[in-house]
């Protein structure tokens, strides 16, 4: 998986301002608000062409709230930012692999030149209900009833607290500032992180040497057909995918910072704060390709995608019901001379988690991939899972594919 945080380079116009506020240089590139990585998360490639082949997503959405040094706290931002194939924002990106060269909302926003702001960010597939407290200092997101589908994506940035212009002069910005003189100079620093899970499942045929027979071929294959006799062979997995979201982020802070969400409802069982409803939906795998093993070990170690990468929503897999059925053949030659239709476990139908080698927990912003081993011979079926953070990067520090939440430079 790649990285989750976003950099991009997009502007911002004083919304509801005077005609003095704005009165300073206010066509200057460098008055216009950017987005760009936090600096507590690596930067890994620079003036790359980025793509979204990943997660799919060209826009985000910012909230913004002013805090004057004079006056009263105000709503600042509500917009879009959308990719742009052109600096000049002459190219709006919605799909494909074009280079995005920045992040911008269709209308350009000014630093002001007292003050703060503070930013909120999301993006993806579904839209929070956004509410904020009488002071500005208080947002709350909340996703209800979120159904989650294969393709769904929900995304949320760390919170950018007092933000602002630190010295007109010389173009420097009060952000991530620690003294240190690694601070972020370019804009607001943005780091997403998904609220879902992600899972998939391979499946592989193999068998020790020693039980290998040089006269014996052996096929196996998953199985998702009524087609057998009349009999439904089904491989399965139900999960829990529809739940309510809750996160808040309160501004206590006193200088220019970053601030995770608070998620209100996370228990043991309310994985990542997600509170799940009763309804269940039944994933059906695919029929997996015909895995061969013999004597020359043609086919062995060949894996076969059963399903692919797919959202879920976090929660514990103690409840979630898995199904997995295989049809084993041993041939001598052409001739099948043994064929049967096997189930994981006594029942067909097993709670996940009691399966050797599961993992105990789908959590937000984690890929889990589950790699099952069938030995046709010995009958034994072996699960190994994997987990992988999204924003894990590559052991040689670059990535593939760079997407909305990965580090790299997007400045014109």
């Amino acid at each position: 998986m790649k990285k989750l945080f976003f950099i991009a380079a997009a502007f911002v116009a004083m919304a509801a301002c005077t005609k003095n506020e704005v009165q300073f240089n206010e066509t200057a590139d460098s008055n216009k608000i950017g987005f760009e990585v936090a600096n507590y998360a690596a930067q890994t490639k620079a003036n790359s062409s980025l793509t979204n082949a990943e997660d799919g997503i060209y826009q985000f959405h910012t909230y913004a709230y002013q805090f004057p040094t004079i006056g009263s706290a105000r709503e600042f931002m509500n917009v879009d930012i959308f990719a742009w194939q052109e600096a000049a924002q002459e190219n709006k990106l919605t799909s494909g692999t074009a280079p995005v060269v920045v992040w911008a909302p269709e209308q350009d926003y000014y630093w002001p030149k007292t003050g703060h702001i503070n930013f909120y960010s999301y993006a993806g597939t579904h839209t929070p209900t956004e509410t904020v407290s009488s002071d500005f200092k208080t947002v709350t997101f909340t996703y209800t009833d979120a159904v989650i589908a294969a393709a769904s994506n929900i995304l949320v940035a760390d919170a950018a607290l007092h933000q602002g212009r630190a010295n007109y002069n010389d173009n420097a910005y009060s952000v991530d500032d620690n003294g240190s003189g690694a601070d972020v100079t370019t804009g607001v620093p943005t780091l997403f992180h998904h609220q879902l899970a992600k899972i998939t499942f391979d499946v592989e045929a193999r068998t020790t040497d020693a039980k290998k027979s040089a006269n014996t071929i052996w096929k196996v294959q998953v199985l998702n057909t009524e087609n057998q006799s009349g009999n439904d062979y089904k491989s399965t997995i139900v999960p829990i995918n529809k739940g309510s979201l809750v996160l808040t982020n309160a501004d206590d802070a006193t200088a220019a910072t970053t601030k995770a969400w608070t998620a209100t409802n996370a228990s043991s069982t309310n994985i990542s704060g997600w509170v799940p409803s009763t309804e269940k939906e039944t994933i059906e795998f695919n029929d997996s390709d015909v895995l061969t093993i013999d004597v020359n070990t043609t086919g062995d170690g060949t894996k076969s995608e059963i399903l692919p990468l797919r959202s879920v929503m976090p929660q514990v897999t103690n409840g979630v019901k898995f199904t997995l059925v295989y049809k084993v053949q041993a041939l001598h030659g052409s001739t099948v001379y043994l064929e049967e239709i096997r189930t994981v476990g006594i029942d067909a139908d097993k709670v996940l988690s009691n399966l050797a080698g599961t993992v105990t927990s789908w959590d937000a912003n984690k890929k889990i991939t589950y790699h099952i081993i069938i030995d046709p011979v010995s009958e034994k079926v072996t699960f190994d899972p994997a987990v992988e953070n999204y924003d894990a990067i590559d052991a040689d520090g670059t990535q593939d594919i760079i997407n909305i939440n990965e580090g790299g430079i997007v400045t014109p």
